[in-house]
Parts: C-alpha cells; structure tokens; sequence
C-alpha cells in the first residue's frame, strides 16, 4: 500500500494525534479512578483483548441510551454533545465511464472528554459558525469535545489517508442543524436548503455538496482555510483547482437520495448486545446517489455511484466491553440494500479471566428497494469470516478477517464478501479496516466493510 502522506506532515499528525490521546486519556483516566481497581494482569493488558476506542471508560457524568427515546428526523441530524462518542459517517463506491473502481470514506466523529463541565459549558460546537468568534473562543475554548475526521480514498493500486484533530467550540470543527453542515477544517459537507420544516428529514441534509481535500504530496505546503464554504460543488472543484497543490486527492461529490432514512434496530434504538448493556442511537440513509469530480495527483476523473451514511450515538461502546465490530453495508443488484454487524463484546466475569474469547452479538437490517426494513434477528442471519489477511502495519503483524459469508435463509440471502483490494487499513490513531467490497452469490454488488478490534 502506497502511503502518501509526506514525511514532514506524517510528523505534524502525529504530533496532534499524540496531544489529542493525552487529552483523552488524561480525561477517561481521571473518572476511571473512581471505578473499582483492575487487577494486575488487566492493567498490564494481558488478560484480554482492549476494545476498539482503547481502555475509555464509561460514567453517570454522560447521557445515557434509552429505549423509550424517539428518534427523530431532521432533529437528530445535529450534534449530541452529552453523549460520549458520536459520528457521522459517509462511503462511497464510485466509478469513472470507463470502469476505473474507487472506495472513499469520509467520518468525523465526536468525543465528550469534559466529564465535570457544567451544561452551560457543554455548548454544542455547531453554534461556533453563528455566533462572534472571538466571543465563542473567550467562553468556550476546551468545552470538553474533542473531534477527529478521517479521510480515505483507494483506487485499484493506492491507498490516500489522513487523519485530522480539532477541539470543540474554537470554530474550526462544528456540526449545524440549519443548513445541515459538518466542518473539520477545509473538509466540508453542506446541504443545499438552509431551512427546512420539522418532518422533511431528507431536505434538511439532501441534496448536498461534499468537498474535501487530502493525502499530503511529498512537500509540506501551508494548507489553505476556505474564507467561505462553497455552494456547489462546481464552485467547490474550481477553489480546489485553484488551491496551492498541498493535497494528493481533492474530491467534490454532489449527493442526493432516492430513498427514506432508515432507523436501525428498534425504531433506531440498537442494541449491541443480547442484554443491551452495550447500545446506541443509529440511523441511515443508504440510498444516496453521488457524482463529481476525485483530482488524484492533479489527474481530475468524473465519477458516479452508490453512498451509504451512518449516523450514530452513544454513551456505551468507547469502553473495554466493546471489543470491536465486524461491520457491512451492502448495495445489492435488484436495489435492495443489507446492513449487517458482528459485535465482539466483554461483560464482567470475561474481564476477570485470562480467556481472549469474547461474546458475538449478530443482526442485520434488510431494507427493500422501496425503502422498507426489517430487522434481522441473531437467530436468523449468520456473518462467518472464510479468509484472513494479514496486515503489516502498525506495531505488529495483525491477522484480520477479510472475506465472509452472510446467510438469511428467510430472504434466500447467501453472499461471498471479499475486498476489492488488499490492505484496506486505515493505520490511525485508533486502527481498524475499512474498505471497498465486492458481492457474489445469491446477489451481487457492492459495498463496504468495517472492521475494528483486531
């Protein structure tokens, strides 16, 4: 894999990924103090697997997931900054006229590392853009969110990644509920309609412009700060033509939908675990049409396809218990759409015992061409991994399952998961895989998977 980001920037991230797992850590690391003492062997991380988000624990300071809460849209689109961990998360699979594949990812996610802030000073970072900003800096500066996007981009034979750190309420990194708009840095995603009536959950994030840069050259150049967020995305392939040539890959994809939102488990409450100790809020929109514009090394390609977002919350998964996931969302040849996951999670008598076996929890979420869903409960959807891979980056050698069969006797759903490519890993401050699929079997098409834990 082709790594693309220049020595001295490599440098630069590290740097600001070293200061954001301090801030993290210090923060989590404090309220763990009031947690009951672990013993030896788990301190020393040899009893058992740590979980995807590292050893972060759990508190009552955070919001808990409940199920008699009602999920809706438009309204949850925006920022939940009482709860623990949030993302908002897009992948695309994409393709030129003349057959060149691409699998592009695009996350920014959210975490409350203010345990003790009082909620005046829990301010939602999506007020940054609508307030004075010397103002929102003096009162809000360190307001307890710490924010990190990721950016992911692989063709056939490379692979272009960055990773970027902002904290909460300094005005760089906000999400807004009107226009539906979410900002790290230059990396901007804005809907087209700046307000939007209560129940018109698709216009208030669609149609949309995603525009974004990254992949650093080999030289480190200033990056440029947009002084205003474009409206289109031809306007925004202009600015990122014309911008300075810091950036590797410069994408610009306009969004729209064909299809509703899609609340995942029970009416978007979704449990992670049998008895639901571990839980989230979750919903998608699997039926995004995307075109545009991907500049790789200043070569511009048009290029069209499927996108998947997700959008989800939580107070209880960036903790030991939850291991790590094995996750897919699958566009299907007749139209259909398939999320599906595996969760590897830990409850308490597995922390106490030297046993790196954890509990799988299974379900799936078929949802119709015509935007109906069902979901699929463990006893009726089987993921089983049929090949692993062995990825060589990071601290040491990790074996990863990479190919997979997913089985729905009831919808004569039988698929053979197999990555597009090699070495889809995303070597990050929290590493996991994240790629481009192919679909045979009973069904064929394409999609992604997520694979975290390993």
């Amino acid at each position: 894999m082709t790594n693309h980001l220049g020595s001295a920037n490599t440098k630069f991230l590290r740097f600001k990924a070293n200061i954001f797992l301090v801030l993290v850590a210090v923060c989590f690391t404090l309220n763990a103090c009031t947690e009951n003492p672990k013993d030896e062997n788990e301190t020393l991380g040899t009893s058992t697997p740590s979980g995807f988000f590292g050893n972060m624990q759990s508190s009552d300071s955070f919001t808990p997931v409940q199920r008699d809460y009602i999920v809706e849209l438009p309204r949850d689109h925006k920022s939940h900054p009482d709860f623990q961990l949030e993302w908002w998360y897009l992948t695309f699979v994409l393709s030129t006229e003349e057959g060149q594949e691409f699998g592009l990812q695009y996350t920014l996610f959210r975490f409350n590392t203010g345990l003790d802030a009082p909620q005046s000073t829990k301010a939602n970072a999506e007020n940054s853009a609508e307030v004075n900003a010397n103002n929102h800096i003096e009162k809000n500066w360190s307001n307890g969110q710490q924010w990190m996007g990721h950016a992911s981009l692989h063709t056939a034979e490379q692979h272009y990644f960055e990773e970027r750190f902002a904290s909460g309420g300094v005005g760089n990194v906000y999400v807004n509920q009107q226009p539906f708009t979410t900002v790290i840095d230059d990396w901007v995603w804005k809907a087209a309609q700046a307000e939007v009536q209560t129940g018109a959950e698709s216009k208030a994030m669609f149609p949309s412009v995603l525009t974004f840069s990254f992949g650093q050259s080999s030289t480190l150049h200033p990056l440029k700060i947009r002084e205003k967020i474009p409206a289109t995305s031809a306007d925004s392939l202009s600015e990122l033509n014309d911008a300075p040539s810091v950036s590797a890959v410069k994408i610009a994809l306009n969004l729209n939908t064909s299809g509703p939102f899609i609340k995942q488990g029970d009416n978007g409450y979704s449990k992670k675990t049998q008895d639901e100790r571990l839980r989230s809020y979750y919903y998608s929109q699997p039926f995004i049409n995307a075109e545009g514009t991907l500049n790789i090394e200043g070569n511009s390609l048009k290029v069209a396809g499927k996108g998947w977002f997700d959008h989800e919350w939580t107070s209880h998964l960036a903790n030991s218990e939850a291991m790590g996931w094995d996750w897919f969302s699958l566009h299907l040849d007749d139209g259909s759409k398939l999320m599906a996951f595996r969760m590897h999670a830990m409850n308490e008598n597995m922390k106490n015992s030297k046993s790196k076996h954890s509990e799988i929890f299974t379900t799936a979420s078929y949802i119709a061409e015509n935007g109906t869903k069902e979901t699929i409960d463990q006893a009726n959807v089987s993921i089983t991994p049929t090949a692993y891979e062995t990825i060589n980056e990071g601290e040491s050698a990790r074996s990863v399952p990479t190919a997979w069969r997913i089985q729905i006797p009831e919808k004569d759903i039988d698929l053979s998961i197999r990555p597009f490519k090699e070495s889809q890993w995303n070597n990050s401050l929290f590493p996991y895989y994240e790629g481009r699929v192919d679909i045979k079997g009973s069904h064929s098409g394409s999609g992604f998977m997520e694979l975290t834990g390993y």
